[in-house]
């Protein structure tokens, strides 16, 4: 398993491995983070636009005029900075924070930012994406194959039984 130990914090390294409408919500889309060691998912609700953002850095697609999170990344280029990683780093009434870490003058600098936008940064840098240890283990969900929940499932556990995990490659 990818867990790193950075400060006083243990991450696990993630990739995006879908991108999907939500169910639950019309408008918006669910963004799926999987454990690189493991079959570990973590999904994260996002606005539309946000997730089109990242599906466009996903294909590699070249825009004719360079989009929010392009220009981001052009002014810190300008500022000779670079993005080091974005961690997911909290879980704080069912919303997910995130942090980018950033590389500039041999400084490193932390910013929040909303995790929709910290992927997209993330994926068009090309840096890696990490999720707090004690959120994957509160937020992460491990397919089980032949089993079944019969406790309390609150909506979110009940959409990501709608999910087909043999799906998430395509």
């Amino acid at each position: 398993m990818s867990i790193i130990f950075r400060g006083d914090e243990y991450m696990v390294e993630v990739r995006v491995d879908a991108i999907r409408m939500s169910l639950m919500s019309p408008g918006h889309q669910v963004v799926i983070l999987k454990d690189v060691d493991a079959e570990r998912y973590l999904p994260i609700f996002i606005g539309k636009p946000e997730g089109d953002a990242i599906i466009l850095a996903l294909r590699e697609e070249d825009m004719n005029r360079p989009l929010t999170h392009d220009l981001a990344l052009h002014i810190l280029d300008a500022l000779k900075g670079r993005v080091g990683h974005v961690l997911i780093n909290d879980l704080s009434n069912n919303h997910f924070q995130s942090l980018v870490v950033l590389q500039v003058n041999d400084k490193e600098l932390t910013l929040d930012a909303r995790p929709s936008d910290a992927i997209a940064l993330a994926v068009r840098a090309g840096c890696p994406i990490f999720v707090d240890q004690e959120v994957m283990d509160v937020a992460g969900v491990v397919p089980q194959v032949g089993e079944s929940f019969t406790g309390d499932m609150s909506a979110f556990e009940d959409f990501l039984d709608t999910l087909n995990l043999d799906d998430l490659d395509k």
